[in-house]
This record gives C-alpha cells, sequence and structure tokens, in this order.
C-alpha cells in the first residue's frame, strides 16, 4: 500500500533550508500539488504553477526576503 509522509513537516524543513531566492520545483497529483501551493503561500514564497494532463500537476516557486514579525522581549 501507499504510504505519504505528513507534507507539513516537509514543507517546514523545505522552507528552512531554501535561502530567499531559491527556488523549488515538484511534480506529483493535482491534489498534493493544492496542498503544497497553500503552504508555501502561507509562507510568503511567490507561487507558479501549471497543471498538466490526467490529473498531475507542475509546481514552481521561489521563496522570498519576508520573514514573521519578531517581538521584543518585555522588561
Amino acid at each position: 500500500s501507499f504510504h505519504r509522509c505528513k507534507l507539513i513537516p516537509v514543507m517546514a524543513e523545505v522552507d528552512r533550508i531554501v535561502r530567499p531566492g531559491g527556488k523549488f520545483i515538484m511534480r506529483d497529483d493535482s491534489s498534493t500539488i493544492r496542498e503544497v501551493e497553500n503552504v508555501l503561500k502561507s509562507l510568503h514564497w511567490e507561487v507558479h504553477l501549471t497543471f498538466s494532463k490526467n490529473q498531475e500537476g507542475i509546481l514552481s516557486a521561489q521563496k522570498t526576503e519576508w520573514r514573521p514579525d519578531s517581538y521584543a522581549a518585555s522588561s
């Protein structure tokens, strides 16, 4: 049987490893592509995607310079 890893931890690791300006390309079924697209957009990546035939898609994304707001430590 087919067992797929959880996408969130994998995409968090991709975001950690890829530097701003770096690119990520994947090919998978359309539903997985949509999941990954949503995760990358939430991390402020620029996502470009092209679907091919037979429910298979290709996703291309580029990491931006965005970083979450930091919180000042209260003294």
